[in-house]
């Protein structure tokens, strides 16, 4: 029975979702366009950040150097005001305060070195700079010797010889080296000062372009999740009806065929007993042909029967709950063989049964599963050998797999989209069945979510593959030969 679409949903379908997809098409490329726009202003301002940081780091490095010249200009003073107040007393508390001086000055020098160490010129002025100093602090260290040894009469002339009233063009070459070192980095100063402000800048600005980027997508993406969440509502609303509707159908459906199935039963016990009968008590007066076709009519009325059968059978499987525990599918597989052999004891098929993963699910149907698949093995056999079927198992993926495979007559997939059909047989009426035991089979594995297909080739034998969730995640464990995968 097949339901028909509603006109209102047929319309939704036809006029709906084109425009839903130009809007979906017409968002993403809106918000495509936004992530690049709003991903180079974020590369931007993180730019931006990367060089005021890197700005106000050298900032501070000008700071530095400023600072740490001035110090150095400050501890050679100290340490000649040292000098000459011990020329003058001779107290030797001036020569500590010297010594102290001269080891401040030289720390100072020091870390001037290392940070005017990346510029060029400033390191040259540095090293002119050190020459000065050597040559200072080697005249004080003089000047401290004499006053020691020959008096302070001697140290003050020693000191005018070396310090005579000079031009002032030729006075303080060590303050003009430091000058020019502290002109230089006030001149870099400034220059990083205006990149600071320039980035700070920029930065705020791109800070409100983000913004109002972020708004413009927040409002945009708003508005296209409430219209989509209305049309979600309205889609589920007419899905729920179509559900409802669905159900209902599938119910009278069902009805109607356990009730066409249960009213057939009648007239065909009838014309297989009366057909019995006429062949029991009249059968000497009829002739051969007459004979014959009654067993058609026996033959044709049970064929029936057991056809509607299957049908009520794959009706209950729809309805019927499951009642899930764990089974032993490898003596499940063993008992299920057994019985169809003592129904069918004729040929001596080879049998080799693995060891199987554990499965979960209701026992009774997949003891049905195990028995269509085995019943179809035992029944299309080859004429001209020994039939010969294998049953495997294996874990992968999350889920058990069970292989029922037969060296049989095998089928043409050309056809497999007919395989699990109702009433779909892909053999001549050589071979007794109704069509329905692999459509039983599907139905079964795919109410324990799992999946069943095949693969087989004319003459060759057919593979027919069914899966169960895995073992493991339902709280047991499988043995161990079933771990290794497939054979």
């Amino acid at each position: 029975m097949k339901i028909e679409a509603m006109p209102a949903e047929k319309a939704a379908r036809a006029g709906g979702r084109p425009g839903s997809e130009a809007l979906q098409r017409r968002l993403a490329v809106a918000f495509a366009g936004a992530l690049v726009v709003v991903t180079t202003l974020s590369l931007t301002v993180f730019e931006t950040a990367r060089r005021a940081l890197a700005s106000s780091r050298l900032v501070a490095h000008a700071h530095e150097v400023l600072q740490v010249m001035n110090g150095v200009e400050g501890t050679l003073v100290t340490a000649q005001s040292a000098v000459r107040g011990f020329v003058i007393t001779g107290d030797e508390v001036y020569l500590r305060d010297r010594d102290s001086a001269l080891l401040s000055l030289e720390s100072g020098v020091q870390r001037l070195r290392d940070l005017t160490a990346d510029n060029d010129s400033q390191r040259r002025r540095w090293q002119a700079l050190r020459d000065r100093l050597d040559e200072r602090v080697a005249l004080l260290d003089r000047l401290v010797v004499i006053r020691q040894t020959e008096g302070a009469g001697r140290a003050r002339e020693f000191l005018r010889s070396v310090y005579p009233p000079p031009p002032p063009a030729k006075t303080g070459r060590i303050r003009a080296i430091t000058g020019e070192m502290a002109r230089e980095e006030e001149l870099q100063l400034a220059g990083r000062m205006r990149e600071e402000e320039l980035a700070s800048a920029f930065a705020v600005a791109s800070g409100v372009v983000l913004a109002v980027l972020f708004a413009l997508m927040f409002t945009l993406g708003y508005l296209a999740i409430r219209r989509r969440v209305a049309q979600t509502f309205g889609l589920n609303a007419a899905l729920l009806s179509r559900t409802e509707e669905a159900e209902a159908a599938n119910r009278e459906l069902e009805g109607f065929s356990y009730s066409v199935s249960h009213d057939l039963r009648s007239p065909l016990r009838a014309i297989d007993g009366f057909s019995r009968m006429l062949t029991e008590d009249y059968g000497e007066r009829l002739d051969d042909e007459g004979r014959r076709r009654l067993a058609v009519v026996r033959e044709s009325s049970q064929r029936m029967g057991r056809l509607i059968d299957d049908l009520l059978e794959f009706s209950r499987l729809g309805k019927k709950p499951l009642a899930c525990s764990a089974v032993d599918m490898t003596a499940l597989a063993g008992e299920v063989y057994r019985e169809l052999r003592t129904a069918h004891p004729e040929g001596a098929p080879a049998f080799d049964l693995a060891q199987l993963p554990k499965g979960w699910g209701d026992a009774a149907m997949l003891r049905q599963v195990l028995a269509n698949l085995l019943s179809n093995a035992l029944k299309y056999v080859r004429k001209d050998r020994a039939p010969r079927i294998e049953v495997r198992g294996w874990a992968e993926d999350g889920r058990n797999v069970y292989c029922v495979k037969d060296d049989g007559i095998g089928f043409d997939m050309a056809h497999y989209d007919k395989l699990f059909g109702v009433f779909q047989r892909l053999h001549s009426a050589e071979f007794p069945g109704t069509g329905v035991g692999l459509a039983i089979v599907q139905r079964i594995v795919t109410r324990h979510g799992g999946k069943v297909w095949a693969e087989s080739k004319p003459d060759e034998g057919s593979s027919f593959y069914f899966s169960l969730p895995k073992a493991a995640i339902n709280g047991f464990t499988d043995p161990p030969a079933a771990k290794g995968g497939r054979k």
